[in-house]
């Protein structure tokens, strides 16, 4: 008895084994092309996600975007500036060495042609170091080359051994090239920020404006590889621009009549945190001008002193209480400073007029201490209590709002500390309150 194979069965096997042909004859295909067809080289940003900040996350194809860093006591502009730019090969004879031609020109933002070397220098801020600062506060100084290439990104590869060393430069004149090793896929290209050229004397924000490094590959001789993306580019911003900030809020005061108070405005000492005395601060040592009003010039007239011979030169506020100002009235004096780019910052306090000399400020009436003073996520509100009982800590908005209240119980002559959390309130300046008995003292502080 003959058996027989349906014939649906016969081809499905004869499917089968026509497929395993195919595939074995593609798979020997891109197996010649692989190591016979040349190899096609691309330029490329690559997204590290590490060490990179928040300017990193608008990079989009094929352009690196950076910014110089800057000394910061709010590490608003001080984050790593880093980036790779790759040079990729793909299919070819992955085990032979490529050489790749390419050029690399740093151009100014109107397209002017900037060297890639220079021997001119200047000092530049380092990173801040811990402890008392200059202020405005400034760290020690380094010599770093200025617009140039090898000076403001420092671009680096890597060696075969793997060592970092300098990116070789070249021009569309005078083009260089990069090894692709045997086993290798792709040469990364490493750039890395400048600090800032910001100085404090003379006062300048040092901008340079935007600059470009163009990278672009070119075909070697003897047509050894094909081009896919061509063109990649580097941007280099100044530092990121911020407003004025108030360092030290100015407290209200009680004066009598015909009585006068000057405020150094950019005082040179320090707090005994070790942070800039000065009221107000700009992180992009933008030389600031200064504004002040009175809501009751008829009580109390205040003056801006952009140059006072009693500080040196340095800024000073000017206030006087008129003769004719009524006891217990209460004018509120502003001053706003002023960075040259629009940006400004805004302090107020309260002067009250007192019956005679003998009254105090209300800012020695304050028996606390609240520190850090500007804060960012949490004060910390620490006095000795005068009275055995409960004090209280009240955070208030200007207007007078209730924001936080605290309480504590505590032994009289006992250490009293409150840790306040500010970590959603808008940054501005908020009054803290502390009551310990019959004595209450009032005190600003600046939240970041």
């Amino acid at each position: 008895m003959n058996s027989l194979v349906p014939s649906s069965l016969l081809g499905r096997t004869f499917g089968l084994l026509a497929g395993t042909v195919a595939l074995v004859s593609l798979s020997f295909t891109a197996s010649y092309a692989q190591n016979s067809a040349k190899s096609r080289v691309s330029i490329e940003v690559v997204r590290e996600g590490k060490n990179t900040s928040s300017a990193n996350d608008s990079t989009f194809a094929g352009t690196l975007l950076l910014r110089e860093r800057t000394a910061s006591l709010f590490r608003r502009d001080s984050a790593f500036q880093a980036g790779s730019i790759a040079i990729r090969r793909n299919g070819g004879d992955l085990e032979q060495l490529l050489v790749v031609a390419y050029a690399a020109e740093y151009l100014d933002s109107l397209g002017n042609v900037l060297p890639n070397t220079s021997l001119n220098a200047i000092n530049l801020p380092q990173p801040l170091p811990t402890g008392a600062v200059a202020s405005p506060a400034m760290p020690a100084p380094t010599p770093v080359a200025i617009n140039t290439f090898q000076g403001d990104l420092s671009p680096t590869t890597t060696d075969p051994n793997g060592n970092r060393i300098a990116f070789p430069l070249g021009s569309i004149t005078l083009p260089n090239t990069a090894n692709i090793l045997p086993g290798q896929t792709q040469v990364l290209l490493r750039f890395t920020a400048r600090w800032s050229d910001q100085s404090l004397q003379p006062r300048t924000a040092g901008l340079q404006g935007r600059r470009f490094v163009r990278l672009r590959l070119l075909q070697a001789l003897g047509n050894t590889y094909e081009l896919g993306a061509t063109l990649a580019t580097v941007v280099l911003d100044d530092p990121l621009r911020v407003g004025p900030v108030i360092m030290n809020a100015i407290q209200d005061k009680n004066l009598a009549r015909n009585v006068s108070d000057v405020i150094e405005l950019e005082s040179p000492q320090f707090r005994s945190d070790g942070l800039p005395g000065t009221v107000f601060y700009d992180e992009n040592y933008n030389a600031m001008t200064y504004t002040a009003f009175s809501s009751d010039a008829s009580s109390v007239t205040v003056q801006a002193l952009q140059s006072d011979t009693r500080f040196a030169g340095r800024p000073s506020l000017f206030y006087v209480v008129q003769p004719g100002a009524i006891i217990g009235s209460r004018i509120t004096l502003t001053v706003i400073a002023n960075d040259g780019t629009g940006m400004l910052a805004r302090d107020e306090f309260d002067v009250t007029v007192v019956q005679n000399t003998t009254s105090v400020k209300s800012d020695e009436q304050a028996q606390f201490v609240a520190s850090p003073n500007p804060a960012t996520e949490r004060l910390s509100v620490k006095s000795t209590a005068k009275t055995t009982g409960i004090i209280r800590t009240k955070v208030s908005s200007l207007l007078g709002e209730t924001l936080q209240v605290a309480e504590q119980s505590v032994s009289a002559g006992a250490e009293y500390r409150q840790e306040l959390d500010l970590t959603g309130f808008p940054s501005g300046v908020y009054m803290v309150e502390v009551q310990d008995g019959a004595s209450r003292s009032v005190r600003k502080v600046v939240k970041q």
